[in-house]
């Protein structure tokens, strides 16, 4: 599967990169930003660009709202999520458990910012059955567990077509 990798990189570039060799050593296609090649394209291009070749999107979200591409007040992760959702992509979304030892550098502390995040964390909760994770290999491992759920469906869906 070729899988979309959003979230925030500040504060989840660890949980990225151990979901990162957890998903190529299960023979899955990692997709983030960390391996955009320089373009010239905007960023926002660019990571709309690596989505639409993908067929999951997984969503993991934090303690930061994100940065916003020029003249946007939605961040990048947010925009990844609703063009995924417009594409009616699989999604797999984890929050980072209100439990969870967190620097605090890493928590939103902009109001505006923390009042946007947590408008998008109550959208996700609304429209998606998530998990949440308190370390990078408990994200991973739910990630995982999750694909396989979906590989076994399509595999399902497809014997079934074949009847």
């Amino acid at each position: 599967m070729d899988v979309f990798v959003s979230s925030t990189y500040r504060d989840l570039a660890e949980y990225r990169e151990v979901l990162r060799v957890a998903l190529t050593t299960s023979g899955h296609t990692f997709h983030g930003m960390e391996h955009f090649a320089a373009n010239p394209a905007p960023p926002l291009e660019t990571c709309m660009a690596a989505l639409s070749r993908c067929n999951v999107y997984v969503g993991l979200i934090g303690g930061l709202y994100g940065s916003n591409p020029p003249g946007r007040r939605l961040s990048y992760t947010e925009l990844e999520y609703r063009r995924a959702m417009d594409r009616n992509m699989y999604a797999i979304i984890l929050l980072l458990d209100d439990d969870a030892t967190v620097r605090q550098s890493l928590v939103e502390r902009d109001p505006e910012r923390l009042r946007r995040l947590e408008r998008f964390k109550s959208l996700i909760r609304q429209q998606h059955t998530v998990q949440t994770f308190r370390d990078p290999h408990e994200a991973a491992w739910k990630i995982l567990a999750a694909l396989r759920v979906y590989e076994v469906a399509l595999r399902e869906r497809e014997d079934a077509d074949r009847l």
